[in-house]
């Protein structure tokens, strides 16, 4: 395993500039201030760059590092030119660089296993990789495992950024050469969203941040608000602020989440969060169907959900009396129904809400609001096979009058015929069909409407 050997600020800064002095080639690169720009390539022994810290792609890893080594939450982001936190970081890179895309992308490690190095990584004056990160922790590892083999890696090319260049432009090249989704190992869906919403704190309009990662504002958007939908859930239901590898299979919950709450507030928007938290929250093997498949949950059902949760749990939802909250607008647009309950009474989520907040009842309510949301999906989807023949007839039937037999092709006439005939004979086994089901519903008392 590689060890890292940090040099001292100053020496590399040296090192590079008597480098990039004695420099006889160049690195056309396009991604600086969006022109094209010649950089000096140079060669340094593979000890002497340093890893980036404020690397996007290992930020989760960071922040689990952090929690799980229960070292200072600045380890990595002070850390850039700390011997620990330089090895922990290549670790980390290790373990990327080994990882490849599907069957058809290789990881970059069995890549370097097999040919020399091909681009130079991009580093600034100081020594500081701001591209080829997994590349140079592959080749130090390679290196340090069988130098014999691999001697051709004790020396590394780079090419140098200018010395002027800003942390933001810095940024913004990761961006542009690691979060399109062209890139060979795409980011997480979190690393994506902590740069867009760290690129739009610092000034950055969602335009720009959509062009710059070829995406859609729209998107862009999204991301930072299922963001903060996860950044609240870690924080308040968790109490793991950070720990973003608890959700990063969670991509879609938390999408549709951030879409579901949007325009809600008040009590409401406390309500569907924490049916949402419930939720992402419960163990896989204890879920009938898919995460995302309860999204109805704090979404379009979610008065339903709420009704037969509190019934079940017998938790009242009628107002404390010292509440003054009379406004319909409270409930972003719930209609709670609660049976033969008086419909000039008010409601109140207070309650509903305190439940899921006292841990004492999490389990018992998590248990109840699966089965509740599971029931209300079963008699959904009975519903939708009740109406399946009425929906196909009407299709059948939009499809039968936006028939134009002035535009038919002559030599189609005889084979519309006799589809036309077919039709007539389906049409009267319906009939027949239909006749007997109605007779049969009557007398059972049933309704045929």
């Amino acid at each position: 395993m590689y060890k890292t050997n940090t040099r001292v600020p100053h020496e590399r800064q040296t090192l590079i500039a008597d480098a990039v002095a004695n420099s006889q080639s160049t690195h056309t690169f396009y991604e600086y201030q969006n022109k094209r720009t010649d950089l000096p390539v140079i060669r340094l022994e593979v000890t002497v760059p340093i890893y980036r810290m404020a690397n996007y792609r290992t930020r989760t890893t960071q922040l689990k590092y952090v929690h799980d080594h229960s070292v200072a939450g600045d380890f990595f982001s002070a850390g850039q030119e700390n011997e620990s936190a330089q090895q922990a970081q290549h670790d980390i890179l290790t373990t990327f660089a080994k990882k490849g895309r599907s069957s058809s992308v290789s990881p970059i490690m069995t890549e370097l296993e097999m040919e020399e190095q091909r681009e130079p990584l991009l580093i600034t004056d100081q020594g500081v990789v701001v591209n080829g990160n997994r590349r140079l922790s592959a080749m130090r590892e390679l290196y340090a495992e069988r130098p014999a083999d691999y001697k051709h890696f004790s020396h590394v090319d780079c090419a140098v950024l200018p010395g002027n260049i800003t942390p933001e432009e810095i940024r913004e090249i990761e961006v542009r050469l690691q979060m399109r989704p062209e890139t060979k190992l795409p980011y997480g869906w979190i690393e994506e969203s902590i740069a867009i919403q760290e690129m739009q704190d610092s000034g950055k309009k969602s335009d720009y941040v959509a062009d710059l990662m070829k995406k859609k504002p729209k998107d862009v958007e999204r991301m930072v608000r299922a963001l903060t939908e996860v950044d609240i859930y870690l924080k308040d239901w968790l109490r793991e602020p950070g720990e973003y590898s608890l959700v990063e299979e969670a991509e879609q919950f938390f999408n549709d989440l951030a879409k579901a709450l949007d325009g809600v507030e008040g009590e409401a928007l406390e309500a569907k969060r924490r049916i949402a938290w419930a939720l992402v929250s419960t163990p896989k093997k204890e879920l009938s169907r898919r995460l995302y498949d309860y999204n109805f949950s704090f979404h379009n059902k979610t008065d339903e959900v709420i009704s037969a949760l509190s019934d079940r749990l017998s938790i009242d939802l009628t107002p404390k009396e010292d509440s003054t909250e009379n406004d319909d607008d409270l409930f972003g647009g719930l209609e709670i129904d609660l049976g033969d309950q008086d419909d000039d009474v008010d409601f109140s989520l207070d309650a509903f809400i305190e439940a899921f907040d006292d841990p004492s009842q999490r389990d018992n309510i998590s248990n109840v609001l699966i089965d509740v949301c599971d029931a209300i999906w079963d008699q959904g989807r009975h519903d939708a096979i009740g109406k399946q023949a009425l929906k196909a007839i009407q299709t059948a039937n939009n499809k039968l009058m936006s028939v134009d037999l002035s535009k038919a092709d002559p030599n189609t006439y005889l084979t519309i015929e006799a589809q036309l005939e077919a039709v007539k004979v389906r049409v009267t086994e319906l009939e027949v069909a239909l006749s007997q089901y109605k007779g049969k519903a009557s007398a059972g008392g049933g309704s045929n409407e």
